[in-house]
C-alpha cells in the first residue's frame, strides 16, 4: 500500500499514526482493512489504526469529490 506515515509528535497525537493515501487502489485496500478491523475484537493499537484508516479515507474522498466538483 502506498501511503504515508506518520508518528508521534509529528502527527500531533503521540499515540496513533496519520496515514496519507496516495492511490485510489489503497484507498480500496483502506476500505477492506477497516471493514476487516471492524469485525475484529481490537485492542488499543488497533483502534488507533482504525481510527487512522478512517481519518485517512475520509481526507482521501473529500480532496477526490473536490478535485471532481
Amino acid at each position: 500500500m502506498r501511503a504515508r506515515v506518520e508518528h508521534g509528535a509529528a502527527a500531533g497525537d503521540p499515540t496513533r499514526p496519520v496515514l496519507a493515501i496516495e492511490t485510489a487502489e489503497d484507498c480500496e485496500r483502506a476500505r477492506h482493512r477497516i471493514a476487516a478491523l471492524r469485525d475484529s475484537t481490537r485492542g488499543e493499537d488497533e483502534e488507533h489504526e482504525l481510527q487512522a484508516l478512517l481519518d485517512a479515507v475520509r481526507n482521501w474522498e473529500s480532496d477526490h469529490a473536490a478535485r471532481k466538483g
